[in-house]
């Protein structure tokens, strides 16, 4: 195709059917900026619009590559056919690649996801911890469990991810009653390592008490499948807690060095 010869025949072809290039940019979708460049030359139409471009103007697709009117016109019509097949298969490829390209992308952004998850708790363990190990994550995961557990004072769930937990779901629905709400509890994954030999991890809890919100980080272990959790305060220091918060801890504290 001869951008300047088919540009040319564009446009006398548009002038004759007494239309402005915004009418032709309407009728095909594209902005009159891109009729304008086809006119001059300075590029062609997208193969996608040669058919309704040929339809727009009134000829056909081969006289439009060519830019010039052709004499036989059967044989045009035939070539006309050719060509719209060689169209229709060129953009039925290019839609076959699109979509092994969107493919590709899906599977690296996945693979890309899971080294990223690979990583973390590698990098988690070599900076805060004495290494990497694979039990970080499902210290984490039992640690978000009993997390949950704890904020909702679900029984079952409290005797499946804590350990030496026995009344420890009495004891939360006893601090409910006098108006003690454990009004969130999050594990922090980058909190969880390992740390001479043991399996460390940290809760974040918000408790909910007269209106005021206290928050509190419950350390704890993991071990034998299960999370157990230290004091959130140190009943030693000399320091008047509340009588709330004191029974709160004896709630969570779990850990048995033993």
């Amino acid at each position: 195709m001869d951008n300047v010869k088919t540009g040319a025949f564009i446009k006398e072809r548009r002038k004759e059917k007494n239309m402005t290039q915004k009418e032709l940019a309407d009728l095909l979708h594209v902005t009159d900026r891109a009729v304008s460049k086809w006119e001059r030359g300075l590029c062609a139409p997208d193969i996608s619009l040669l058919e309704p471009l040929a339809a727009a103007l009134d000829v056909t697709i081969v006289e439009l590559i060519s830019g010039e009117r052709t004499g036989c016109r059967e044989r045009t019509n035939e070539l006309d056919c050719a060509v719209k097949n060689i169209i229709d298969y060129s953009e039925h490829e290019m839609a076959q690649k699109r979509k092994a390209l969107i493919k590709k992308i899906i599977v690296t952004v996945i693979l890309a996801g899971l080294l990223f998850a690979l990583l973390i708790p590698t990098l988690n363990g070599a900076i805060r911890g004495d290494g990497f190990v694979w039990q970080c994550i499902p210290a984490y995961l039992c640690a978000q469990g009993a997390a949950r557990a704890i904020e909702t004072t679900d029984a079952q769930k409290i005797q499946t991810y804590i350990g030496n937990s026995e009344d420890m779901a009495s004891a939360l629905l006893a601090l409910e009653e006098q108006g003690v709400d454990i009004w969130k509890a999050e594990a922090k994954f980058l909190r969880t390592r390992l740390e001479n030999m043991f399996l460390r991890l940290e809760v974040e809890m918000i408790v909910m008490y007269e209106g005021i919100k206290y928050q509190f980080t419950c350390h704890g272990t993991y071990r034998n499948g299960k999370v157990e959790f230290m004091d959130i305060v140190n009943p030693s220091v000399e320091q008047a807690y509340p009588m709330w918060m004191l029974q709160l801890n004896d709630a969570l504290s779990t850990y048995d060095p033993g």
